[in-house]
């Protein structure tokens, strides 16, 4: 009978479809649940940075306020380039009033490709200029106005707490 046959075929195709859909649909659910999870590991990596960078701008501070007499400090902070497979930018910005002690200053990590960003408040009692830097290693320096300074860094230059004098060796 012919109908049996066309009524096998329309329940095959109807199932094949149900079934095509449902599939699609995890898929779907999934991308979203993965991109979810990514997101969420490069805020916690990006947060973690904040706090290693935010630990490096403090000894710098640190070591300014107590070698007031040379006032040259150098810190290097080692930063992953990239966090959970992304570049990322630091902006450093002032949010104190002119004046005020301790100054405020804001850190914001950006990411490059899921544009995930994390701030983070330190404070010092040495001036920090607003800049940015990419991710990656910093260095927290005194200028000659004596404000620190983030300046993309390069690990495989000569790193030092104090500036050396020309025509003095340091044992």
């Amino acid at each position: 009978p012919p109908g049996r046959a066309v009524a096998i075929t329309v329940t095959c195709v109807i199932g094949r479809g149900s079934t095509a859909v449902l599939v699609s649909g995890w898929l779907v659910g999934a991308g979203g649940y993965v991109q979810d999870q990514r997101t969420s590991v490069v805020r916690e990596e990006l947060t973690v940075v904040a706090e290693q960078l935010a630990a490096g701008i403090s000894d710098a501070d640190r070591l300014a306020r107590a070698d007031a007499q040379s006032r040259s400090v150098r810190v290097g902070v080692t930063l992953p380039a990239r966090v959970a497979g992304e570049s990322y930018r630091i902006t450093v910005t002032n949010r104190s009033t002119p004046g005020a002690e301790p100054m405020r200053h804001e850190l914001r990590l950006q990411s490059s490709g899921t544009d995930v960003s994390v701030t983070l408040t330190v404070s010092t009692l040495v001036g920090l200029e607003e800049g940015s830097v990419n991710g990656g290693w910093v260095v927290v320096e005194l200028d000659a106005n004596s404000t620190l300074v983030l300046t993309d860094g390069d690990p495989s230059g000569s790193l030092s707490l104090v500036r050396p004098t020309p025509g003095v060796t340091h044992a």
